[in-house]
This record gives C-alpha cells, structure tokens and sequence, in this order.
C-alpha cells in the first residue's frame, strides 16, 4: 500500500531532485530527461509531466524550494562580496560593482532573515474638522 500524502510526509529522492532542479531553472523537459530519460515523443512523457505537476503541490514543495534558492544565496552573496572589494578599487567596474550591491541587498535579506516587511503610514496636513457654518 502506499504512503499516505499527508501534512507530514516528506519528499522522495526523486521529488527532492526535481524540486532542487526546478529551484535552478531546469526546464520541465530537462527534468523529465534527467528522472526518466524520456522524450517529449515518448508514450509516458505525458504522465511525467503530470506527475511533476502532481509534486508541485506537495506540501513540502516550498520548504525544500526555498532551501535550494538560500543555498545558492550564500553563494552569489559570496561572489558579490568578493566583486565589490574587487570593484572599489577599479572606477570602470561600476556595472559589476552595482550588481554586487544589488545581489548583497536581496541576498543579504534572504540569508539573514532581516528583512522589513512592516509598513508604516504617516498623515500629515489634515484641514480641521469643524461644524458647518451658521445657517
């Protein structure tokens, strides 16, 4: 009998691949390449796709997606950190020094989890409210 899909139930190797590679930006057609070895003219090549579409709303889905995206945060964090010290040193690297600083920015919130999701709202300048003229 198989596994019960509940809240609880954790992704399979190959769900885990997929989810990884799909965090990567394979293609559906790569994936299915490299779990199946099928082609798009194949006669199971439509129930992989299915089947990817079916894992897509595995509960575990975002969790195992998200790990994959902050793992390759840490990297291009890295990368960035180490284009910027190379940059400041060099006034014709602006473009790679702004794409360090920008990789940093969105990197850095991901990583470290400090990003500011409160939303402050400010008015200022309201008329005074007062009782209509005398009739």
């Amino acid at each position: 009998m198989p596994a019960r899909q509940g809240p609880k139930a954790e992704l399979t190797v190959q769900q885990d691949q997929f989810v990884r590679m799909e965090a990567n930006g394979f293609s559906s057609p790569d994936i299915i390449k490299a779990l199946w070895n099928a082609s798009p003219g194949d006669s199971d090549y439509h129930s992989y796709e299915c089947k990817l579409s079916r894992w897509r709303k595995h509960p575990k889905y975002t969790e195992v997606w998200m790990d994959e995206v902050r793992k390759n945060d840490f990297g291009d964090y890295v990368k960035a950190r180490k284009t910027l010290r190379k940059s400041m040193d060099d006034p014709d690297h602006w473009l790679a020094m702004q794409s360090a600083v920008n990789v940093m920015t969105t990197a850095g919130k991901r990583i470290y989890g400090n990003e500011d999701n409160t939303v402050t709202v400010k008015i200022e300048g309201l008329p005074d409210i007062g009782s209509p003229d005398g009739e």
